[in-house]
């Protein structure tokens, strides 16, 4: 008899250390936090992926892994463009309410607005970043320093210590704009093209070309760039996985794939379009992480998505709260929600200005344009650089370009509404179809009250945003009662709604806010000469406005309309002006006057070319206006 206990003893003790092994084994396999690995490509639109429908594209590395996970069809960058987006990714909240949003500023945040990586390092997370730190704000440095265990180009989770989870960033950069279209065609020879083996370049003659470009050979040299550097990131992507899969990660690592804003291209980077936004995305958990992926059983969701909801959802995997200022969803983890709407906007890029505000349900993408007589195709140096753009500017002057094609060249639509499960490049605009009339209703009311409720702060003029930057944060002026938004953006909405608006517009002129009567100038410049004939001089009388913004906006109009000595006089005095915010916004204006009018100020902007000190934005702005007017080469010492 005890032998039989002492035996069922003896086994019932080895079976239980054998149980005790298997799960500590589990366990050492899979931790019970996941890892965490981000994929970022730069400047890529879904359309050029093979897994979204491009047959053209030669990605298996890519497609494979888009094909393994939840591929999300709605997902949007707030930003259009990296140093906004990446300031949303990294943070969790909106540029437009804490003034992040004009490309590479600098103007500051709370302190209490921490980077989302910052949690998980306090919870025992190893974090890298692989490497970029365009965080466009004043607090960047503060902000990588909080965010990351390490950041540099040799940063992975390969530095942690044993069995520590990890969150690890890796940037991939060869498909930026720089490389697909900005930069020389020598250039991306040197750095794409001739890193490729001939079986794997794509052919110009094989690649699907968008219908806003004219179909030459000269333009397919152009844009085939796009395929082959995408090509070299799907292999660079290929030896990271084989790394994390010879590592024997693979199962216990979540894997985020995306890009950080829409295509680098002429009509999509720095567009407040959804070409410049929507993003190629998926999620790809593994089976330890089941529960926490709502998308069980789909390959795709159109449910939207913003960069603002990455800092949470990042969190709530990771078991951790988010920070109430925070403003996403969590859209995996425990406890999931989804947005009704994505949100984004575009600001200034470079030199170049722009207030763009979209909203998308999923499948239409509605935008409101709030700078009156710009075109897509925007005089700026980085984009017309570009082979390709010249290009396009050369086709247009011999008119060889069809109205779709010739559409960037012309003034922005005020308001312009996409459906982007039909149109795939986004050339029908349906904004003014009587068919979709409950459709635009309905985002527009959507975006109205989103931008209401978030007082967007950007509807400052940057000199005003730069002064209130130097004793406080936007994000705290705009919280308080000084911000009166709701007078602000009532003028705002008016621009670009026709002759009758006028009367509305005049007399904002006499409001006692400042940034008001800023409003009312810009929707008078929009207006027509002949509708604006009768209010000449009353328009005159306003040039005295103490407020140089209403000053430089007022003179540009009665300049353009009426060839006014007096308003030249004006835009000459603010060209040289101390403050550099003033000094762009009236070069910028002398761009776009008619030719005959713009080219009188030669002499004044080679003077302010001789400078001291003078900022890239003006700089930029002088080499665009010599190009436009002298046909002076356009030239950067240095490619990025």
């Amino acid at each position: 008899m005890n032998q039989v206990y002492h035996f069922f003893k003896l086994t019932f003790s080895v079976v239980f250390i054998w149980i005790i092994s298997i799960h500590s084994n589990a366990q050492k396999q899979t931790p019970q936090r996941p890892n965490i690995v981000w994929i970022v490509m730069e400047d890529m639109s879904p359309q050029f992926y093979g897994a979204y429908g491009n047959t053209a594209a030669n990605t298996p590395v890519i497609d494979s892994l888009i094909n393994a996970g939840i591929r999300f069809d709605a997902a949007f960058s707030t930003g259009a463009v990296c140093s906004p987006s990446r300031y949303s990714i990294i943070t969790g909240t909106r540029t437009n309410e804490y003034g992040t949003g004009h490309h590479r500023s600098n103007y500051p945040i709370p302190t209490s607005v921490k980077p989302f990586p910052h949690f998980l390092k306090n919870a025992g997370y190893h974090t890298s970043n692989n490497s970029k730190r365009d965080y466009n704000t004043s607090e960047r440095w503060r902000i990588t320093r909080e965010a990351w265990v390490e950041s540099s180009a040799t940063a992975g989770w390969w530095n942690r210590t044993e069995d520590q989870p990890f969150f690890s960033v890796f940037n991939f950069n060869n498909s930026h704009q720089s490389r697909t279209f900005t930069n020389p065609y020598k250039n991306y020879k040197g750095r794409i093209l001739d890193q490729l083996s001939p079986d794997e370049r794509i052919a110009d003659e094989a690649i699907i070309l968008p219908d806003y470009y004219k179909d030459t050979p000269e333009m397919r040299r152009e844009l085939a760039r796009t395929y082959n550097a995408l090509k070299k990131i799907d292999n660079e992507i290929d030896t990271l996985m084989n790394k994390l899969r010879k590592e024997k990660l693979v199962e216990s690592t979540i894997i985020f794939i995306y890009s950080d804003h829409g295509g680098g291209g002429l009509r999509t980077k720095s567009k407040g379009i959804a070409l410049g936004h929507q993003v190629p995305m998926v999620v790809i958990t593994p089976p330890a992480y089941a529960h926490l992926n709502p998308f069980k059983n789909q390959k795709a969701t159109s449910q939207p998505v913003t960069f603002e909801d990455l800092a949470p959802t990042i969190l709530a995997l990771a078991g951790l709260d988010a920070p109430d200022y925070m403003t996403g969803k969590a859209f995996l983890g425990e406890a999931p929600e989804a947005q009704q709407y994505a949100f984004t906007s575009a600001d200034r890029c470079g030199e170049a200005y722009n207030l763009t505000r979209s909203v998308s349900d999923g499948r239409y993408y509605y935008t409101r344009s709030f700078y009156p007589n710009r075109p897509a195709y925007s005089y700026q140096k980085y984009f017309d650089y570009a082979a390709s753009r010249q290009l396009i500017r050369s086709y247009h002057m011999q008119g060889q370009l069809n109205p779709i094609q010739a559409m960037p060249l012309q003034t922005k639509p005020t308001e312009m509404l996409y459906d982007l499960k039909e149109d795939t490049w986004q050339t029908n605009n349906l904004a003014a179809n009587p068919k979709f009339r409950k459709v635009k209703k309905k985002l527009s009311k959507a975006l109205d009250n989103k931008l209401r409720s978030a007082k967007d702060v950007l509807f400052l003029p940057e000199c005003t945003l730069d002064s209130i930057s130097k004793t406080t944060t936007p994000f705290e002026y705009k919280s308080s009662d000084a911000y009166e938004f709701e007078a602000i953006y009532d003028m705002a909405s008016l621009v670009g709604t026709g002759d009758k608006s006028i009367k509305k517009q005049l007399q904002g002129l006499g409001n006692e806010n400042p940034i008001v009567r800023y409003w009312a100038a810009l929707g008078l410049s929009a207006q027509a000469k002949s509708d604006l004939s009768p209010f000449q001089s009353q328009l005159k009388n306003q040039l005295t406005d103490d407020f140089p913004p209403v000053r430089i906006q007022l003179a540009a109009l009665l300049l353009s309309h009426f060839g006014d000595p007096d308003a030249r006089a004006v835009l000459t005095s603010y060209i040289h002006h101390d403050n550099t915010y003033l000094s762009l916004q009236a070069v910028q204006e002398i761009l776009y006057l008619p030719k005959s009018e713009s080219v009188l100020f030669m002499e004044e902007i080679k003077k302010l070319q001789g400078k001291e000190g003078l900022s890239g934005l003006l700089s930029e702005s002088i080499d665009m206006y010599r190009y436009l007017h002298e046909g002076r080469e356009l030239v950067y010492k240095t490619h990025w």
